[in-house]
């Protein structure tokens, strides 16, 4: 079976059959699509191999694209939540909201949020899930993102079912299946109508409940879906239940126990479904006189529910033992289940709690009012129908960046080539966009080894072709012609380009490339530098000192000779040696909109040097994030460390 047929692959084992020649970050690239596309169905069942794809995407940081990583990191978060593993799920789905926001893809970063919102309300974190659920909406609402819309809408109808708010569960639960019936997403409209059915349930109107949870059954039925089909038939046996039909509502509560447990064994799904199961099953007992039946099943349910911490569960069991407990004439024991149930749900539900989340929905019903009639007042189809083309637009040119990134990433080393050379060593590589006008290269020749780190003028496509044009010319100079002195390689470099881009010349264009190119000896005991506009840093007994460049960029003055600033530099006592582009030092900071310059960059070279090398690429990553904030990018980041 070939990758394209991936979306028809369900399982694990077909799926190891379609990845096994592949490359380890084509690999990680498939194994992140294969468990997307089954985010909806059973993803539980994924967590192991979700699990070790975000290892593999981590380690292959510069040979796959930050997308890649950043839908790695979401894949583990999604399958953890369906695992009922809240704590690793809410860690990596923090990661990859943080990941899509940098990379601009509110869609999938919203999702992200939509089910961290959701473990909140697992704890009773109402509060804290009502404020993340409208943000979502708040930003997606006038947006083509109808699933993570729908999601917000289902979760939001969610809430309002807990705190026991059906009318307004209904509303959401109704516009959640809006959303997903714009995009014909079945799995979505089965979850709102089954919802939305339960919702009507607690409202009186069972008879249109039940028809709502048996459409939904219908679906789910024709999907082959265990989860779904465990939740529709619950629900419509809580529906049989409130008609009296109690021996009919237990054979669907018991069908239901069944397929949860099933799919808990086959690791696909969490507990919180046979919590569930156990619960109802124990109170239609209760009803039907079966109080010792019943009290096994509740007391299964409060042990798990314990166990993983679930607030709002253990406010219902308590409340259904004591009941138990009533029923049997032991009131003391009733008596103790039920102070426990007061004081649980006085925790979840405090009167500030209350107050605040009754503002956040006061708040929110008011905006969605302001914000719908000034949509039906600015409404126009030429402008929408204009807004679609420009869509369609921007996706083709995403594609092809996309594929233009394999190409440049084809043309730079690999890391596991990188590290045989330099094995402590670490690469921040940060495009402005999708493609970059930075590159590092690379090569061993007659036992020297070659190693340049270029800046090409522009970034984006422009400052890719540039790139690729560098690093073939380099290739040609050292591997074909066999220069080995970084000043001539140097001045090849610059006539080659002048002559190769001489037509771009005449018409005004301003392309070269500024560049810092090390040769070091066999034995690596000392190293021959030179620079075009590109310093060479490094640390000596613990000092940054620093080896200027000539002034003068490749590709613009035939006649300057970058033989002049050669110098050679015995590697010991060296600690080591960073090479850098100037992205990194030219970018603009939220805080005060001012350049990080030059100066900073040498102290936060400083303040990392002690670290292990993977702990100095974290450090720069996470201090350029925390700097740049929400400004732009200003250029392509490329920094290259190397302890020797």
């Amino acid at each position: 079976m070939s990758v394209a047929n991936i979306h028809t692959v369900r399982s694990i084992e077909d799926f190891y059959l379609i990845i096994q020649d592949l490359n380890t970050a084509e690999k990680v690239r498939v194994t992140n699509e294969f468990i997307w596309v089954n985010r909806h169905q059973g993803s539980g069942q994924f967590f192991d191999l979700a699990g070790s794809n975000l290892e593999e995407a981590n380690a292959l940081q510069l040979e796959i694209s930050m997308a890649d990583i950043a839908l790695a990191y979401l894949n583990y978060g999604n399958t953890a939540w369906n695992r009922s593993e809240p704590e690793i799920a809410f860690n990596a789905l923090q990661k990859a909201q943080q990941l899509f926001r940098n990379l601009g893809d509110f869609g999938k970063a919203g999702f992200a949020e939509a089910v961290m919102s959701n473990l909140h309300s697992q704890k009773g974190e109402f509060e804290k899930a009502f404020a993340l659920i409208y943000k979502i909406i708040d930003e997606l609402q006038d947006q083509d993102e109808h699933e993570v819309l729908g999601l917000s809408f289902l979760s939001a109808g969610s809430f309002h079912f807990d705190l026991e708010s059906y009318e307004e569960a209904f509303q959401y639960f109704h516009r959640s299946f809006e959303s997903f019936q714009n995009i014909q997403d079945e799995i979505g409209i089965a979850r709102s109508m089954n919802n939305a059915g339960m919702s009507l349930h607690k409202l009186g109107r069972n008879e249109e409940g039940l028809e709502y949870c048996e459409k939904s059954l219908q679906i789910y039925e024709r999907l082959n879906l265990d989860q779904g089909r465990a939740k529709a038939r619950r629900d419509i046996g809580k529906i049989l239940g409130s008609k009296g039909n109690l021996k009919e509502a237990l054979d669907y509560f018991k069908q239901s126990l069944e397929i949860r447990e099933k799919a808990h064994t086959q690791k696909s799904s969490g507990i919180d479904g046979i919590i569930t199961c156990h619960m109802d099953i124990g109170e239609i007992l209760n009803r039907m006189g079966r109080t010792t039946e019943a009290k096994d099943h509740l007391k299964k349910a409060l042990l798990l529910s314990e166990a993983s911490n679930s607030l709002p569960k253990l406010i219902k069991i308590e409340k259904l033992l004591s009941d138990t407990s009533k029923m049997e004439g032991d009131y003391e024991d009733a008596l103790k289940h039920l102070e426990t149930h007061l004081d649980l749900k006085k925790e979840m539900l405090g009167q500030e709690t209350e107050n605040k989340i009754k503002m956040m929905q006061t708040r929110y019903a008011l905006e969605l009012a302001n914000k719908a009639a000034d949509m039906e007042k600015t409404k126009n189809e030429e402008l929408n129908h204009a807004y679609q083309k420009i869509n369609i637009i921007n996706r083709n040119l995403t594609d092809s960046l996309k594929y233009a990134k394999r190409i440049q990433t084809a043309f730079l080393p690999t890391m596991q080539r990188f590290k045989i050379t330099f094995p402590q060593s670490y690469i921040l590589n940060l495009p402005k966009d999708i493609v970059s006008g930075d590159f590092f290269w690379m090569s061993q020749k007659n036992g020297f080894h070659l190693l340049a780190v270029g800046d090409c003028s522009g970034h984006g496509v422009p400052g890719a072709f540039m790139s690729m044009v560098g690093i073939s010319l380099l290739n040609q100079i050292v591997n074909e012609r066999g220069a080995l002195q970084p000043g001539k390689i140097l001045n090849q470099l610059n006539l080659a380009l002048i002559n190769n881009l001489n037509e771009m010349k005449d018409e005004n264009t301003v392309e070269g490339i500024d560049i810092s190119l090390c040769v070091f000896d066999s034995a690596f005991t000392h190293l021959v530098y030179a620079g075009a506009r590109r310093p060479l840093y490094y640390f000596e007994k613990g000092d940054l000192k620093e080896i200027k460049a000539t002034p003068a960029s490749i590709g613009f003055d035939p006649y300057t000779d970058f033989n002049e600033k050669c110098q050679r530099l015995d590697l010991e006592g060296i600690d080591q040696l960073v090479l850098s582009t100037d992205g990194y030092a030219d970018q603009f900071g939220e805080a005060n909109g001012k350049k990080l310059m030059v100066n900073k960059f040498r102290e936060l070279l400083m303040a990392q040097s002690k670290f292990g090398p993977d702990a100095q690429e974290s450090f720069l990553r996470d201090y350029f994030f925390a700097w740049k904030g929400k400004e732009h990018q200003t250029d392509d980041v490329l920094v290259v460390g190397i302890k020797l």
